[in-house]
């Protein structure tokens, strides 16, 4: 649950920088950016999700 909540917040921080980007500089800087963070950010809740499945499986006990 807390996952969660750190991505939200996040999403809602890349909106934030996003509509900073688009008023100070221009709508093309502001796209780059939240096609890059945004991408990140998946790609970053994915393997933290594969790391943590992997942290809680139990071992297989090969040898009896």
């Amino acid at each position: 649950m807390k996952n969660v909540i750190i991505a939200a917040a996040s999403m809602v921080g890349i909106i934030v920088v996003r509509m900073i980007l688009s008023i100070a500089f221009s709508e093309q800087v502001a796209e780059v950016f939240i096609r890059i963070s945004v991408s990140f950010l998946f790609f970053y809740f994915v393997l933290l999700a594969a790391k943590t499945r992997n942290k809680t499986k139990k071992p297989v006990d090969c040898i009896r």
